[in-house]
């Protein structure tokens, strides 16, 4: 990137060097943890932390970085000379000198304070900038998405929205409306805008290893039986007159968990309720639920597979997706908490 400012901190505040837990036995492993934030055209190397958000259930992932006093002025500017909401982002977080990006983004507020603390939005970020007036006599998901998120690649399910109009609103408005309406879920992953059910995220292609009992700073999870998840789904069909269609699949029980779908198009009530079993065959499962933390690696994202090795339970083993990353980078260490979502296999 031209013109980056690179700046490197000696101070002992910011020269972290954790100890992790023993990986394999008998073996412990020290660990330099080392960071790289470019602002704009400034490189801040060092920095005191970082909090990161990847969710599937959101639209876009969220940073917060904390920039310590000690990069109050580069050169003889002060920082806040030097950055603005709308400046790109981008993080790389690693250890002992090797970086891996865990966010790409815009910085959406600046906090004026020391230490200085700076937020920032993914690429979705322009996309709440703009405003759209529009009105389709009869429109599909694809062809709106494709207007208003012009330049990247849409990846979507067939739906006939009918007639549809937008009426002020940015792109991310729009998007926001369309998964409440018809509970999809988008993420932009690269250049492609993803739309679907929140099950359809499982990247089969990703699937990351954790030994139960020697990979795992941290978890809550808890290991249920297929027959105790007491769980429906209230199927809703949007039909193309206005009108709705409803099924409920799944638990009978007063107490169970129940969950609204909602689905666009002219489906009978059969088709529906088979969507609807089709989901609850992937929530309903033996295996664990709840959240795992490891370490900076491996590198998991939300819509990654995590599967679990257990020697002392090897029943127990299994891949499930990952709904929720949240990524942590302090004097406490480098964590990743996964949260998990349905069983893959």
């Amino acid at each position: 990137m031209k013109n980056i400012i690179s700046i490197c901190l000696t101070v002992a505040l910011c020269a972290f060097s954790v100890q992790a837990k023993p990986l394999k036995e008998n073996t412990m492993l020290y660990l330099n943890m080392n960071s790289k934030a470019v602002l704009g055209n400034i490189q801040l190397n060092n920095i005191t932390s970082f909090t990161i958000t990847q969710t599937v259930q959101e639209l876009s992932s969220t940073a917060k970085l904390v920039v310590p006093k000690a990069y109050g002025k580069i050169g003889q500017k002060p920082i806040l000379d030097l950055l603005k909401v709308g400046d790109p982002v981008k993080i790389d977080l690693g250890y002992n000198g090797v970086y891996n990006q865990e966010f790409e983004g815009f910085i959406s507020e600046i906090e004026a304070d020391a230490p200085l603390v700076i937020n920032c939005d993914d690429k979705m970020w322009p996309y709440k900038q703009n405003n759209w007036v529009k009105n389709y006599p009869s429109a599909t998901l694809k062809q709106v998405l494709q207007e208003i998120f012009s330049g990247l690649n849409i990846d979507c399910p067939q739906v006939n929205l009918g007639k549809f109009e937008i009426d002020n609103a940015s792109s991310y408005k729009v998007i926001q409306d369309l998964q409440s309406d018809h509970g999809l879920y988008s993420r932009i992953n690269g250049n492609t805008l993803k739309v679907g059910l929140a099950y359809d995220f499982a990247d089969l292609s990703k699937v990351h290893t954790y030994d139960i009992r020697k990979d795992v700073k941290e978890n809550d999870l808890k290991y249920k039986r297929k027959e105790d998840m007491q769980v429906r789904f209230k199927a809703v069909a949007n039909l193309p007159n206005g009108k709705k269609k409803t099924v409920t699949v799944g638990s009978k029980m007063p107490n169970a968990s129940e969950k609204t779908l909602n689905f666009a198009g002219n489906f009978t009530e059969a088709e529906l309720k088979e969507k609807a079993n089709a989901v609850l065959a992937k929530a309903v499962f033996d295996g664990y639920t709840g959240s795992v933390t490891g370490f900076g690696t491996p590198v998991t994202r939300c819509g990654d597979c995590l599967k679990f090795i257990d020697e002392v339970n090897p029943e127990r083993e299994g891949t499930y997706m990952i709904e929720t990353v949240e990524i942590s980078y302090d004097d406490n260490g480098f964590a990743r908490k996964n949260t998990l979502s349905y069983k893959v296999y």
